[in-house]
């Protein structure tokens, strides 16, 4: 494809043609059903997510006289480069119960990205804005699926900062210069990887500008207040080796290229992947007429480089920080090949890809939902406001349908446990723990290498130990506590402050 026929684009076809596919209502409504799973059960099977609402309900009722949470937890509120959500969910418990809260949060974060992409592609190539629907594809991935929350709205404001930095190359505004400068803050304040990405991205678009060093100098002007915000508040990587690539292979990065589109099942995957590969099969054998923006040719080679170059662990918190530059490389192919006309079919496709997505996710939900329910009937063998370390089998792999791993913080919220599991990382999360209680880790988990656990400090920390699908933890739990309830899902021991001799 010659680069030239960008120039001819002047005589391109009226955007008009295909109308129905671009009306912004059709996204609407598919990005409200697709957040339709969040709302048909109480306890979404999300990892992180039950960790999250925790927190966030912690934070608004600190003073509260009905919990004793001031004894356990602290408010660290700071410029941090996650806390939006945390400030979105606090407002919106002035007006709403908590898990309504949670389930609107949810919502949005698909909403925010589905509106973003629309946006993003109006300004970068709105011929193709009949694509958009494919943001909510890349809204639902395995990140946010497991919980990632802050992850899932960065999404949405790199290409909201991207969709603002193309207009005003475009159209130097004043006011568009505001909107990047403040777009930038929100991203920061969101996710350091959505701000990465879009700081990467708006340097490669200004060096495809005719004034190329005068876009790269506006650019940097236009960043500077987020980056004097980064140097104020550095992040830690919450200990251990800054960069982990142990058992980073060829193999797979190349596997993990489709980690975006994955769900819970190698099954569900061909479907999506054959799915995307008949779209693909359909472009090509009809060839519409295509042109090639080098500009975002260019985005997309850098991103895969930065993708295979990037270690799978970024220090103690940062799982999975390689393939998290993967949606935005996909959203980016969007306006890789400008169309004349986006053919029915795929929009239609990506539609219907959109659909089966969703039909999995409730699915899920659906099938644990019982089990869910029946963890909950533990809490009531726990009294009150006492501080209780949750025990959890982590496996290694094969985690994104488990709701149970941190099941126990619903207790925080139902009957107002001191969970020290509640994510605390400094420089991460606005709150950290009081009192010098007993962590193994920095995640408070006793339950991964428990040979290497001080079991007398946990019995000097703890009233309740809640164990959940660890047969192999029992021996160390009952050198501390009694069994005072147990059923298929969950053991209850009360922990022996005095010890025997």
């Amino acid at each position: 494809m010659q680069t030239e026929l960008v120039d001819q684009q002047i005589e391109k076809p009226s955007v008009e043609q295909g109308a129905p596919a671009h009306a912004p209502w059709i996204l609407v409504i598919l990005s409200l059903v697709a957040s339709v799973p969040f709302w048909t059960v109480r306890y979404p099977v999300m990892i992180d997510y039950p960790n999250h609402l925790a927190r966030w309900f912690v934070l608004f009722h600190m003073r509260d006289g009905a919990y004793h949470f001031a004894n356990l937890y602290a408010a660290a509120w700071g410029p941090l480069p996650y806390i939006t959500p945390d400030v979105l969910a606090y407002a919106l418990q002035y007006c709403l119960p908590i898990y309504m809260v949670g389930k609107c949060v949810l919502s949005l974060g698909i909403i925010l990205v589905a509106l973003a992409t629309y946006f993003f592609l109006k300004q970068v190539c709105p011929e193709n804005i009949a694509l958009a629907s494919f943001g909510i594809l890349m809204a639902m991935n395995p990140m946010y699926l497991m919980g990632s929350i802050s992850y899932g709205f960065s999404i949405a404001f790199c290409l909201l900062a991207l969709g603002l930095w193309v207009s005003y190359c475009k159209a130097p505004k004043v006011i568009t210069a505001v909107g990047i400068v403040c777009s930038l803050i929100l991203v920061y304040f969101t996710h350091l990887m959505g701000f990465i990405v879009a700081g990467l991205v708006m340097g490669v678009y200004g060096l495809f500008q005719e004034q190329r060093w005068k876009r790269v100098g506006t650019l940097a002007v236009l960043s500077l207040p987020t980056l004097l915000i980064l140097a104020y508040n550095p992040v830690h990587g919450g200990g251990g080796p800054l960069f982990a690539y142990a058992g980073v292979t060829v193999w797979g990065k190349l596997t993990n290229l489709l980690f975006p589109l994955r769900l819970y099942s190698f099954k569900q995957d061909l479907i999506s992947f054959a799915g995307l590969a008949c779209l693909i099969f359909l472009v090509l054998k009809k060839r519409p007429a295509l042109t090639l923006q080098p500009v975002w040719l260019a985005v997309c080679f850098i991103l895969l480089v930065v993708y295979f170059a990037a270690p799978g662990q970024y220090g103690a918190v940062g799982g999975y920080f390689d393939v998290r530059f993967l949606p935005f490389f996909y959203l980016f192919l969007l306006p890789l090949f400008r169309f004349n006309r986006v053919p029915r079919y795929l929009y239609i496709g990506l539609a219907l890809l959109v659909l089966f997505r969703v039909a999995r996710v409730e699915k899920t939900y659906i099938v644990h939902r019982r089990e869910l329910k029946q963890l909950n009937a533990s809490f009531e063998a726990i009294p009150r406001n006492v501080k209780v370390l949750p025990l959890v089998y982590l496996p290694r792999n094969g985690t994104m349908d488990r709701g149970d791993i941190h099941f126990l913080e619903y207790g925080v919220i139902q009957r107002g446990f001191l969970d020290p599991m509640l994510f605390h990382i400094q420089g991460v999360q606005p709150i950290r723990l009081i009192g010098s209680p007993y962590c193994p880790n920095v995640f408070c988990n006793a339950a991964e290498g428990p040979e290497e656990v001080d079991w007398q400090q946990i019995a000097n920390s703890y009233d309740f130990l809640w164990v959940h699908s660890d047969p192999e933890i029992t021996p160390f739990a009952s050198r501390i506590g009694d069994v005072i309830f147990s059923d298929d899902s969950a053991t209850i021991y009360r922990v022996r402050h005095t010890q025997p001799n």
